[in-house]
């Protein structure tokens, strides 16, 4: 590391991107600079997957322009690659105390929410609305901005919070439950409940007969009645894989629902920055390699993890739901969501080798 770090000093004073691209002398420095701190971190990374992500990532991003506006998403993901390296490197003593701080700023969420709920909310206003009067009250949402992002964050809590203590996660899911009315919540606290029952289940037909129940349940719910509005989403990945088709192998660019691909969301028919599917948002924004090697990946990370499911704890039932939410919604895409599956992902790293 020593001595990259010592190419990285002689290389950053040198304007290597060219100013057709866009950027001044002035500015190429510092973009010299950002792209030699995103190796740096790409080349602390120890898992070979996570790795070769970031680095995919950063060169999807040079080859579509290296564009100001799609910088943010290489940042994002030097930066979860980051935390997934120290989830993998904390002993059991500091992952509870981790695991801790998940909690309590869950349950931090659910006060918020009830003060919400109570219309005593000091900070936040009734937002916009996409048609007809203005609301008079805010919608429960923390200070996550919507329900589904805090359902994502309280649902990748819920199972931690189990393991601290099952009133804990009582609380938690019954918010979910009932305050965030959302396809991930609801998801998120069937996957827990799973987990509870399945290990008071001895027989594999038992958890077999549970899982799929769940399974069919959410596809379900998904399709028929889900708050986006019933077929939404596949209206949408349809949408998606338009796109993708025009540009299967190098996809659109980091950010490019922001700038290049424009998605209309069929029920209010506003333009959507996401798809509601993480492994569809990578293909269409960074190529075919992006879900190729985050299923490598997963394939990689669930044979290992085959026969030692149980002394995972928590972290089993943690994975699923991102592996389920990853599916029908964006859990990768929201800052503390993604902040907590870092950790978690990067401690089972831990756990596995």
């Amino acid at each position: 590391m020593a001595r990259w770090l010592s190419v990285a000093v002689l290389l950053a004073p040198l304007a290597i991107v060219p100013s057709s691209w866009g950027p001044t002398l002035a500015e190429a420095k510092n973009h010299a600079f950002l792209l030699l701190g995103a190796v740096t971190v790409i080349a602390l990374v120890a898992n070979p997957w996570v790795r070769a992500f970031a680095a995919w990532t950063l060169a999807a991003y040079l080859f579509h322009g290296a564009h100001p506006w799609a910088l943010s998403a290489v940042a994002g993901v030097c930066v979860w690659a980051l935390f997934y390296q120290q989830g993998a490197t904390l002993s059991e003593a500091a992952w509870r105390k981790v695991r801790l701080a998940v909690v309590v700023a869950a349950l931090g969420q659910v006060a918020w929410v009830g003060v919400q709920l109570a219309q005593l909310d000091p900070l936040f206003v009734p937002g916009p609305v996409q048609s007809g009067p203005p609301p008079s009250t805010v919608q429960p949402h923390g200070w996550f901005g919507n329900p589904m992002d805090l359902a994502l964050f309280l649902g990748l809590a819920l199972p931690l919070c189990a393991a601290v203590h099952p009133a804990l996660a009582g609380l938690v899911a019954l918010v979910i439950l009932v305050v965030l009315p959302t396809t991930v919540g609801a998801v998120a606290v069937a996957v827990t409940a799973v987990w509870l029952g399945w290990r008071s289940l001895r027989s594999w037909m038992a958890r077999g007969t549970l899982v799929a129940a769940v399974a069919g349940a959410g596809l379900v719910y998904v399709l028929v009645a889900d708050p986006q509005g019933a077929g939404s989403r596949p209206a949408i990945w349809l949408q998606t894989l338009h796109h993708i088709g025009q540009r299967p192998l190098a996809g659109w660019g980091p950010n490019a629902l922001d700038h290049r691909v424009i998605l209309m969301t069929p029920r209010t028919e506003l333009r959507w920055n996401f798809v509601f599917n993480e492994w569809l948002q990578a293909w269409l924004e960074l190529g075919l390699v992006a879900p190729a090697l985050a299923i490598g990946y997963l394939v990689t990370l669930l044979r290992r993890l085959r026969d030692r499911v149980v002394e995972m704890a928590e972290l089993a039932p943690a994975l699923a739901f991102l592996l389920l939410a990853s599916l029908f919604s964006i859990p990768l895409r929201i800052g503390p969501v993604a902040l907590a599956a870092a950790l978690v992902l990067g401690q089972m790293e831990r756990r596995l080798a």
